[in-house]
Parts: C-alpha cells; sequence; structure tokens
C-alpha cells in the first residue's frame, strides 16, 4: 500500500526515523513541492547528512514506471557540473521512489528576489551561471523542464558571493508520461506539478511533447524576474497564468523597471526566449547565453561593478572641505602660508641657479670658443649670438651621433625639422614591415613565463595536484583546501591554477577560464604553466565558454599562442563550429 505523503501532518509523518534500503536514516522533513518531498537524512555507513527527495508515489504502482524511474536517476547522476545539484543515489523502497542529493545551506533565488531588486551586476551573474548549467544539462540530452527561482539555490562559497546550484533538475520528467492523463489534470491533482504555473511555456499548457526549448523559455520569464524584480506576468489563478503565456505578448522591461542600461538588448534576448512558437526560440539554454554574453560585452564597466565601496569614499569626500568654510580659522592660516612660499621661494631659487649651470655647461661643451664671450656681453642680446653658430655643429655628423648632434639645435627653428627626419628615416624602414605581421597583443610588454610548479610544492596543493595529474575527478568538496589555501597566500597562482585543471579535465571550461585568468592576475608569469595554454585553447573551442577563453588567450599570451593554436585548429579540423571559433581567434591575435 502507498502511503499519500501530502496528506499527513509534518509531525506525524511515516517517513521521519525510517532507513532506506538499510543505508539512509530520514531524520526531519525540509521542503516540500510540486514534484514532492525534501527531507533532511543521513548516510549511515558514512556518516554523512545528505537531502532526500521522495517522490509523488501516484504512479510509482506501475512497472513500466519504475523501469523508467530507474533509467532517469542514472542519466541524472552524470550530471556533474558546479552549478548542479547531481543525484548521488536513487531507489524505490517498499513502494517509494527517492532520490538522494547534496545538502546544500544557503537560501534560493526566489527568497532573494523577495528581499527587493537585485543589483544589475548581482543578477546577471545569477543568470549565466543558471544559463551554464542548464546549457551543460542540455548538451547531455537532459530538459530541466521546472526552472523557476525555487530552483535556484545560491550558497555563499569563499570566492563567489552567489553561487548558483541548479536542484530539481529533470524531476518533473518522471511525472511527465506516466499515463494518459493530460497536462491539465495533471496540474489539478498535484498542484502544479511543474513548480508555479508562471514559469510554463505554451506547449507545456498545451501538454504538447517538450525539449530543451522548455527550458529556454522558462529561462527568459527567470531573466525577466531577475532584471524587473517581478514576474512578466502576473495573474490570480492557475488558468489565468496559462492564459498569459498562450496569448500576451512579453512587457515592456523599461516600464517594469527604468534606469536599466542596454535594455534594448535584454529586451530582445527575453522576447526570442519567450516566444509563443518553440521554432522561434533559442535552440538550446548554449544559445541563449551567448545572445546573453554580447549584451554583457556591450555595457559600460560601471554597470557591472559594485557600488558599495565607491558610495563608501564618495559620502567621505564631501566632509574634507567642509572645516575651511568656517570663517573661525581664517586668522591663523597666514603663518603656514608664508613660511610655504618662503620655503618656494628658496627651492625655485635653487632648482634656477642648477638648470644655469647645466644650460651654461652645455653650451661650454658644443661652442667651447664662445663661452668667454658669452658672460661679458648682456643676457638678452647674449642670446641673440647662437642663431649664427647653427651652421658650427654640422662637423658633428662625421663622427657618427646623429642623435647627439640633433639634440643641441632643438631651439631652432630650421634645424630641429632637417635633423629629426633624417634619423627617422633611417630608422622608419626596419620598423614599417613589423607591425601587420605581429599581432596587437605582442605591442603590450609581457613579464618572463616560467613554469610556477617547479618551486617546491606546499602540503595543502601537492596531494589535490597528484590526484588531477593522475587524470581524477575531484569533487567540489575535495577542492575546499585549495580555496582556502588561494585566500591565505595572495600573489601565489598556483591554487587557481591547479582549479583551472581541475575543472577543465570535466570540460567545465566556463569555470575553468575564470580560475585561469585569477591566476594571470595574481601572477602575470604563470603563463608558462604547461597545461594553462593548452586548456584555455581547448575552452576557445567550447561553444559555451569560447569567447571568455579567446579572450583569455589573446590578453595571456597573444602571438606565443599562433604554434599551439595551429596544431589544435588541425586536431578540430571536422568540427565546423569549433573550427569557425578557433579561426577567429588565429585572426585576432594576427591583426
Amino acid at each position: 500500500m502507498v502511503v499519500d505523503l501530502f496528506k499527513t501532518e509534518p509531525q506525524r509523518d511515516p517517513l521521519i526515523g525510517r532507513t532506506l534500503d538499510g543505508r539512509y536514516e530520514v531524520l526531519g522533513r525540509l521542503g516540500e513541492g510540486g514534484v514532492g518531498v525534501v527531507y533532511r537524512g543521513r548516510q549511515m555507513h558514512l556518516n554523512r547528512y545528505v537531502a532526500i527527495k521522495v517522490l509523488h508515489p501516484d504512479a510509482a504502482a506501475s512497472p513500466e514506471w519504475r523501469q523508467r524511474f530507474a533509467r532517469e536517476a542514472r542519466a541524472l547522476s552524470a550530471l556533474a557540473h558546479p552549478n548542479v545539484v547531481p543525484v548521488t543515489d536513487s531507489g524505490i523502497d517498499r513502494g517509494v521512489p527517492y532520490l538522494v542529493m547534496e545538502l546544500l545551506q544557503g537560501k534560493t533565488l526566489d527568497d532573494l528576489i523577495k528581499e527587493g531588486p537585485l543589483p544589475l551586476w548581482r543578477g546577471l551573474e545569477i543568470a549565466r551561471q543558471t544559463l551554464r548549467g542548464v546549457a551543460f544539462a542540455h548538451g547531455k540530452g537532459i530538459v530541466h523542464r521546472d526552472l523557476k527561482p525555487a530552483n535556484v539555490f545560491l550558497q555563499s562559497l569563499p570566492d563567489q558571493e552567489d553561487h548558483v546550484r541548479l536542484l530539481d533538475f529533470g524531476m518533473a520528467k518522471f511525472l511527465d508520461g506516466t499515463s494518459a492523463r493530460s497536462m491539465a489534470e495533471t496540474v489539478t491533482r498535484v498542484g502544479a506539478v511543474f513548480g508555479s504555473v508562471a514559469y510554463m511555456s505554451p506547449e507545456q499548457v498545451k501538454a504538447a511533447p517538450s525539449d530543451a526549448r522548455t527550458d529556454v523559455y522558462a529561462a527568459g520569464v527567470l531573466l525577466f524576474e531577475i532584471l524587473a524584480g517581478r514576474r512578466p506576468f502576473i495573474a490570480d489563478s492557475h488558468e489565468g497564468y496559462m492564459g498569459a503565456h498562450l496569448t500576451q505578448p512579453v512587457p515592456s522591461l523599461a516600464k517594469a523597471r527604468s534606469g536599466i542600461p542596454s535594455v534594448a538588448g535584454f529586451q530582445t534576448v527575453i522576447e526570442r526566449a519567450m516566444a509563443k512558437k518553440p521554432s522561434a526560440r533559442f535552440s538550446d539554454a548554449a544559445a541563449m547565453l551567448a545572445a546573453l554574453e554580447m549584451v554583457i560585452a556591450k555595457l559600460p564597466a560601471s554597470a557591472l561593478r559594485r557600488a558599495t565601496p565607491k558610495a563608501a569614499k564618495v559620502v567621505k569626500a564631501p566632509k574634507k572641505p567642509t572645516p575651511p568654510t568656517t570663517r573661525a580659522l581664517a586668522a591663523p592660516r597666514p603663518r603656514p602660508r608664508s613660511r610655504f612660499r618662503r620655503h618656494v621661494i628658496v627651492l625655485g631659487t635653487f632648482v634656477a641657479a642648477i638648470a644655469a649651470v647645466a644650460v651654461y655647461l652645455r653650451r661650454d661643451d658644443a661652442t667651447p670658443v664662445k663661452t668667454a664671450a658669452r658672460p661679458t656681453a648682456p643676457a638678452p642680446k647674449a642670446a641673440l649670438p647662437p642663431p649664427p653658430p647653427p651652421p658650427v655643429p654640422k662637423p658633428a655628423p662625421p663622427p657618427e651621433p646623429p642623435p647627439t648632434a640633433a639634440l643641441p639645435p632643438t631651439p631652432a627653428a630650421p634645424p630641429p625639422t632637417t635633423t629629426t627626419e633624417a634619423p627617422a628615416e633611417e630608422e622608419a624602414p626596419p620598423e614599417k614591415p613589423k607591425p601587420p605581421k605581429q599581432p596587437v597583443a605582442d605591442a603590450q610588454p609581457r613579464s618572463d613565463a616560467r613554469n610556477p610548479w617547479q618551486q617546491p610544492v606546499p602540503r595543502e596543493l601537492k596531494s589535490i595536484r597528484d590526484r588531477v595529474n593522475r587524470g581524477v575527478h575531484v569533487s567540489q568538496k575535495a577542492l575546499k583546501p585549495v580555496y582556502a589555501y588561494a585566500h591565505q597566500n595572495p600573489g601565489d597562482p598556483r591554487p587557481w591554477l591547479l582549479l583551472g585543471r581541475a575543472y577543465a579535465q570535466v570540460d567545465w571550461y566556463s569555470d575553468s577560464v575564470e580560475r585561469y585568468v585569477r591566476a594571470h592576475h595574481e601572477d602575470p608569469t604563470c603563463r608558462g604553466d604547461p597545461q594553462m595554454l593548452t586548456d584555455l585553447l581547448a575552452g576557445a573551442a567550447h561553444p559555451t565558454a569560447g569567447r571568455n577563453a579567446a579572450r583569455a588567450v589573446r590578453d595571456i599570451y597573444g602571438a606565443e599562442a599562433l604554434p599551439a593554436l595551429e596544431k589544435v585548429m588541425e586536431r578540430r579540423a571536422g568540427n565546423r563550429e569549433a573550427s569557425a571559433r578557433l579561426a577567429r581567434l588565429r585572426d585576432a591575435l594576427l591583426q
């Protein structure tokens, strides 16, 4: 007999205190949603606290559904990404289907939005991380189908204030298609199975087949809510939301919240994501993320900067000039000013004397014959005789120091024009052909490259580095000591290089690029790391991280990356999209 968990009181929940499959002890209820109930549990043999999600048991009686549940649970366990909470275990214990996930600490995006409109930089960072997680799942062939703020969990990490972890990935798929009931019946039966109907796509409302573009529609609604501070459609009932998704156009973002820079660009992205027809939307979350990144790239730097530190300085600034405005302090100030003036006069006369001696010595070296006659003549008229001597420095060119001979006659008008042009013409020919052949990046001075791992490796990094070198996947929890060491030892790029390599091994190229850029910021000479350029070039060919990775290659390596880039292009010749991204990077390096 299947127990209906949703009609029992929390205090009398029969699952609390029960052990599932002899491995997981159910300790208490954490929350309840349209897909199931989440419990706090303990993994007994590891003594580790976990989150246990028990799904609705309505369809569990069907053997076909049990096979489907086992198949989909295995697929969800493959979602290993920093922005996704993966399923670590699953099972069906005496008719109760359950999933085991990591127990998180933090709050949901739904709770954060209720506190008030988010700053632009913070909202965009949350939206980008959310799309990264959804894009990774779409690449694995998995659709979320229940994307909403309540399923966007925010953690506070040592290096990031809002680290996004997506919950309930693919959970709705367990309930979708389990019987012949329509979507409307499912909503009525469970009470909005897919969370809230405020984020439903039109095809979900019609009970039509859904794919990755269903998540794109929900992501468009989510992006509007993040930027505007409210949902695009507001209704009093499920039917009202469904009708709005089917018929109403996307509202104006500028009217919902004024003052957003590049609002037209964000409006275009949202309208395409929330198109009524799936064929008019972005093909998947990766395409939507790329369009959003293009809009963000056009924003002024001030729009993406945290305003809190600057606000504190601005408040203090007007307080400094206020004391001088009081007239009571005006009397005692003549003395400091007179002393200051005397010091300036003494210093000025001293500098003038030194300058006069320097000018005298220069003239003495240039024209030794006439130095004795100059002091006897009046000062203003003595400056007039030098015009005749310009022909005298002509014998200077034979000793072959054109620059030194050109310096003394600079005060006169005609000689500088002739003498400065001559050396420019001699030096210009070897320099002119070089700029078009070399990339612009080489114009910037670069520090010497060195391999930072040649130094003794700290104990906190050695074990993790050995595992990464062996190709072993390192979990987020195992990387916490690396983050701790990075913040305790600023200026050391090795922890960030290690993190970049670990993330690149599992194809988390967006996060890998960010860590490599952070390592270069700590120490520019770390570009001699043997793996850094390889991972950045692999990221440059990635559909999601390609833009940021290409920028990092250009800024960090410049033309030095061309030989390695050519080899990567040869290996990726069969992939048209990757080859096109790498070709654009090569053109940028050769400009």
